[in-house]
């Protein structure tokens, strides 16, 4: 039985109590510190969390090779540590999350597994519905359902249709009060990250960028 704070303990104990701590801290750190080095990469369907994608990627560029949509890349001596590991660049080939997802049985070192999630009230997803590369997110100033000083807000809704889950993933909500159009919404707990969304839209810089899961 564990014992509590305040009881007393032989001084091993305590030692091996604050090895474990310090243990602990030096890993968080050290975690922490690889995975600040490199730009935020957003990697393909079933990427383990990023320090441990790191350590268990050989850079085989097998999963590059079996996208049938060539929408992995290698990243650049830019990356830091992160050099020659695979990502996704949604504004120029989005994620098309292939029903078999060939780049997971693709990476035998185990860096890309097949996507389960569990949700609330006990059911479960997994394949293309259950990944989570990360999450899109709208940007008012460039979405054109936005009016600005510079043009009137108007009606779209290319982000919604392009979404492999639409009005599930993302939808059109009704306009605040004062405002003549809806405005894409993303649903976090749905959104798989995939970039389609970010393929499609028309406003140039992007009006929408996915923010890759980094934990």
């Amino acid at each position: 039985m564990a014992k509590k704070l305040d009881e007393p303990q032989e001084r091993g104990d305590f030692f091996k109590s604050l090895g474990t701590l310090f243990a602990g801290f030096v890993a968080n750190r050290v975690e922490d510190a690889v995975t600040g080095l490199g730009p935020k990469l957003l990697r393909p369907p079933g990427a383990l969390d990023e320090f441990e994608f790191l350590t268990k990627c050989t850079r085989c560029d097998r999963c590059m090779r079996a996208c049938p949509e060539n929408a992995i890349l290698l990243a650049a001596p830019s990356a830091g540590l992160a050099l020659k590991t695979p990502y996704i660049d949604p504004r120029s080939v989005p994620c098309f999350l292939c029903t078999t997802l060939p780049c997971i049985p693709a990476c035998d070192d185990g860096a890309l597994v097949w996507p389960t999630l569990k949700m609330a009230g006990g059911s479960g997803l997994e394949g293309p519905r259950a990944v989570r590369m990360g999450t899109a997110r709208v940007k008012p100033g460039q979405c054109v359902t936005w009016g600005t000083l510079e043009r009137e807000a108007r009606a779209c809704r290319i982000c919604v249709d392009r979404c492999p889950y639409p009005e599930e993933a993302i939808r059109i909500a009704p306009p605040a009060e004062g405002e003549t159009q809806g405005h894409p919404l993303v649903e976090a707990d749905v959104c798989t990250g995939c970039g389609l969304c970010v393929f499609a839209c028309p406003a140039e810089p992007t009006a929408i960028v996915v923010e890759p899961r980094r934990g």
